[in-house]
């Protein structure tokens, strides 16, 4: 049975990796915005989504190599310790010693609650976690009445298209087997914008796009507290709107004027109803918040200077590789020295020769 203690030190990696990635992702992003791959967004999402799936088992990588990469010394924490010992910065051993054990103090304290500060880290970490699961299945539970109130208007295969009165905005999601795009009924009023928004859902079925939203809505109350989760569901949700503009856009005899009025109708009816979709949900629009309306003026935006040209097949994985070699790194770089290296003696023979002139009172 894993103990509690290897399930938090899993969870600490997982948050570390998490973040990691982030930053790998954003670096990535900077470059990609100087080359001719800044406005190809299908590639850029299948990029995303290849590092997502790359951060999701690079923890159990970095475990099954990590016999090889201790050889190759690159434990993080084994470097600091030689940059110390060359005399790299300076900080008493006592206080550096600490340093390197304070993830181990930490969990200690948190598994056996035998601190304050131990018992207030778990209760925040259970409180919070708890309540953000709950959040997540109320957030569950609506989108399913919406789909509940709604009506069956046309079945294609697992995919149902239902007219609601409820919501303003048209959004697909999924159940274990089903697939569902919900339309506004008064949108049957409106054949150009009901011809945008199923074309919209259902590249959005294409993408894959309804399989990833359900699984980091599900994912995020175990990473409440870690900002580089909104980070990722971010990025996730603006690249996935861009590139089905985008396909959209270029399958379809749509004209850029009427794809973005369409989009601006449905923003201001939900404005004005107070009706948003329910996530997990993938909205033809999202209608609230600042951020949002600077996301929609960017969409638009992008429909009227057009898309990039077909990227190459090989591209994806050409770009994939250094990026999982980074965060692969990364993650073995972040594992805990697996015994006691020439350093680390030298670092505890220092140490105690500190605390012996303590004692010794010079």
């Amino acid at each position: 049975m894993i103990s509690l203690e290897a399930l938090l030190n899993a969870y600490i990696d997982a948050n570390i990796i998490l973040a990691l990635g982030a930053v790998i992702w954003a670096a990535a992003q900077l470059i990609i915005r100087r080359t001719s791959l800044k406005r190809a967004h299908g590639a850029q999402l299948n990029l995303l989504y290849g590092v997502l799936i790359i951060v999701g088992v690079a923890p159990f990588a970095a475990l099954a190599l990590w016999p090889q990469a201790h050889a190759l010394n690159l434990n993080l924490s084994d470097m600091i310790v030689a940059e110390y010992l060359d005399g790299r910065f300076a900080m008493a051993p006592t206080t550096f010693e600490a340093l390197l054990a304070s993830r181990d103090t930490l969990i200690l304290e948190v598994t056996t609650l035998g601190t304050t500060t131990g018992t207030m880290i778990a209760a925040i970490l259970t409180t919070g976690i708890t309540f953000a699961a709950l959040r997540t299945l109320v957030n569950l539970t609506r989108v399913r009445r919406v789909i509940a109130q709604s009506y069956l208007w046309r079945q294609s295969g697992r995919v149902q298209i239902r007219l609601t009165d409820v919501s303003s905005i048209p959004f697909s999601t999924r159940g274990m087997r089903q697939h569902y795009v919900v339309i506004p009924s008064e949108m049957l009023a409106a054949p150009t914008d009901l011809r945008i928004a199923l074309s919209h859902e259902f590249q959005h079925l294409r993408q894959g796009d309804l399989s990833w939203e359900t699984m980091l809505e599900l994912l995020r109350p175990l990473f409440v507290f870690n900002p580089a989760m909104r980070y990722w569901k971010l990025q996730v949700e603006r690249q996935r709107e861009l590139a089905c503009d985008q396909q959209v856009m270029q399958r379809k005899s749509l004209s850029a004027q009427d794809y973005a009025n369409c989009l601006l109708r449905v923003c201001t009816n939900a404005v004005y109803r107070q009706s948003h979709a329910t996530i997990p949900a993938v909205a033809l629009v999202q209608a609230r918040g600042r951020r949002n309306a600077q996301f929609l003026r960017h969409r638009v935006l992008q429909m009227i200077e057009g898309g990039a040209g077909p990227t190459r097949r090989w591209v994806v994985p050409a770009l994939l590789v250094p990026l999982a070699l980074s965060v692969a790194l990364s993650a073995i770089a972040i594992q805990r020295s697996g015994d006691w290296s020439q350093d680390r003696l030298m670092l505890s023979t220092i140490v105690n020769l500190e605390r012996l002139n303590q004692r010794n009172g010079y």
